[in-house]
């Protein structure tokens, strides 16, 4: 998928999504374009909680002077933040 996401840029062709009722297809329409990237940024935060969760704050726990691991985790805050306002976002 990831290829054929290239190939659809590299020629200008409208977006690639996939729909439960549609499965995938090309898409120009504003609205449906925007729920799916929505719902892909939901899936993405869900998986950044779940790797702080299970994996970040252990690790903290284990080596909480550690210079790497305050960075990761600051980083990591920062792209949840970010991710946690776009999931949220409502079209006006």
């Amino acid at each position: 998928m990831a290829c054929l996401r290239d190939i659809i840029a590299e020629h200008d062709w409208p977006p690639l999504i996939w729909t439960r009722t549609d499965g995938y297809k090309f898409c120009s329409d504003p609205a449906e374009l925007q729920a799916y990237e929505v719902a892909v940024i939901r899936e993405k935060l869900t998986e950044i909680r779940r790797f702080i969760t299970g994996v970040v704050a252990p690790h903290a726990a284990l080596q909480p002077k550690g210079r790497w691991i305050k960075h990761l985790n600051t980083q990591l805050s920062s792209v949840e933040s970010t991710l946690d306002v776009i999931a949220d976002y409502i079209d006006a």
